[in-house]
């Protein structure tokens, strides 16, 4: 009868233990965020030190006394710490990064933006110190219900807490930021991120569907009105189609801007990222000047940051660029000008070991698709 018992608890004590250790959820990878499935207040933030809480209605408006005489706010002293957290943490939140690299192992989350800030966080429940500039920024992180919760302990009585939550078909990552008053849900941002191929195709897809502009055209004249003066514009060149900017591109060079001590600890190397990019061009016809004055040239500009934990992250942007001659309205004359015709950029992230094969594979990725782009327009 004993081991009858036994068996069903020990059945349940082995399905609680397998449900406590169900892996947490793949949030890793590159996000962009998508503005039209954003929801952001204009004005979001802690309510000011005199004002109740939300959701305190009795000290709205005014409330009474004792003696029914308007109470009036009481000053709450405020630390330099304290106002840099709320500060920068509030600046934050009211402008979302565009761009999020997230590198999940099982013991830590790292999460880096394109606005330079990163941050290695341990969901371990417990309260670590992280550092917000040389102020302390005490922080919270747990998986919760399928989602990865970070607590900013901004200053008493007032916390941050960001939500970070995948979502399936598509993928996309759902970020929900609340401030939190002294245990009240203050403002709230909605934040959608998703894949980069996501982004691109739902970004060509809405360019393709607009309708294009309606060429201008001349209003008739009048009845009995004398023949009409001739268009001031007769004089300039006609307006070619989109896309003949690229048309006629034989030779074009390759720059690629300094790097960082950080990033070359992280494997990047000047010399290997401008020999790689020009390969690729000379494999695909194009042709270089030997004083490498050329007037189409491709920029490649690398900005890494290594975080505490060792992961390296890094900003790339590739651009095809040209100089040419241009008019403006208010100017008389013509004025030489660097015109950007392509740009790919995006993050990437990785322990020191991966991270520049990583990044020499996207930026090889954005240069076959500058060739491409050249070649379809020739056609």
């Amino acid at each position: 009868m004993l081991l009858r018992v036994v068996r069903p608890l020990l059945f349940v004590a082995l399905a609680g233990t397998a449900a406590a250790q169900a892996p947490p959820p793949d949030i890793g990878g590159i996000w962009v965020l998508n503005p039209a499935l954003t929801e952001r207040p204009q004005e979001i933030g802690f309510s000011p030190d005199w004002a109740p809480p939300p959701g305190d209605e009795g000290g709205r408006g005014g409330g009474r006394g004792r003696r029914g005489g308007t109470a009036f706010p009481q000053a709450v002293r405020e630390s330099a710490d304290d106002s840099t957290r709320k500060q920068q943490l509030t600046g934050e939140a009211r402008t979302p990064p565009s761009h999020l690299t997230i590198v999940q192992r099982p013991d830590a989350v790292s999460i880096a933006d394109d606005q330079g800030h990163s941050r290695a966080f341990r969901p371990t429940g417990r309260l670590d110190d992280l550092t917000l500039g040389t102020v302390t920024l005490p922080t919270t992180a747990s998986w919760d219900a399928g989602s990865l919760v970070v607590v900013y302990d901004v200053e008493s009585g007032r916390q941050l807490r960001y939500t970070y939550t995948p979502a399936a078909n598509p993928a996309r990552l759902l970020v929900n930021i609340r401030f939190l008053e002294r245990g009240r849900d203050g403002d709230e941002v909605k934040l959608t991120y998703e894949r980069p191929d996501e982004h691109e195709r739902e970004a060509i897809g809405g360019a393709a569907g607009t309708a294009a502009a309606p060429a201008s055209r001349t209003p008739a004249a009048p009845a009995g009105a004398g023949p009409a003066a001739p268009a001031a514009s007769a004089a300039r060149p006609p307006m070619l189609p989109p896309g003949s900017e690229l048309r006629g591109l034989t030779v074009i060079g390759t720059q690629v801007e300094d790097l960082s001590p950080q990033a070359a600890a992280c494997g990047l190397d000047q010399n290997k990222i401008k020999s790689s990019v020009a390969k690729i061009l000379a494999d695909a016809g194009f042709k270089t000047q030997p004083l490498g004055n050329e007037e189409s040239y491709v920029l490649v500009s690398v900005v890494t940051s290594r975080l505490s934990d060792g992961v390296c992250v890094s900003r790339y942007d590739a651009s095809l660029m040209a100089n040419g001659d241009a008019t403006f309205p208010y100017l008389n004359g013509t004025v030489m000008v660097e015109v950007p015709l392509l740009r790919q950029g995006g993050m990437a992230g990785g322990s020191p070991a991966q991270h520049a094969a990583g990044v020499m594979d996207a930026l090889a990725k954005a240069i076959n698709g500058f060739v491409a782009q050249v070649r379809a327009a020739g056609k």
